[in-house]
């Protein structure tokens, strides 16, 4: 499984938690700098079966879910992310997943 972990722009995620299991299975790409738009952020996540996001930088918008064919997962770090269009998910069938434990 192909997973990209957006916005790291401190460099940090690959620090934070314990990726030895999903290092086994996935291949994982860290994009540390934005995206110049839509059109490119598309270009370079068309691949990914699943979205880690660290934060709300990178606006994940129905347009950038339909460019992205193979996108079946995306989860991101935060209690909440207003970047995700999470109703689109739904629709679509990808699951979104957010830390709601306390």
């Amino acid at each position: 499984m192909k997973v990209a972990i957006l916005d790291d722009y401190q460099g940090v995620a690959q620090e934070l938690a314990d990726w030895s299991k999903l290092n086994q299975t996935c291949d994982i790409k860290v994009f540390r700098e934005p995206f110049e738009d839509e059109a490119h952020a598309i270009e370079n996540l068309k691949e990914f079966e699943a979205l880690l996001i660290m934060r709300e930088r990178t606006p994940i918008t129905a347009k950038l879910i339909d460019g992205c064919p193979k996108l079946k997962f995306i989860a991101t770090s935060g209690m909440r992310n207003l970047a995700i269009d999470l109703e689109y998910c739904k629709k679509k069938g990808n699951y979104c997943f957010w830390n709601r434990w306390k």
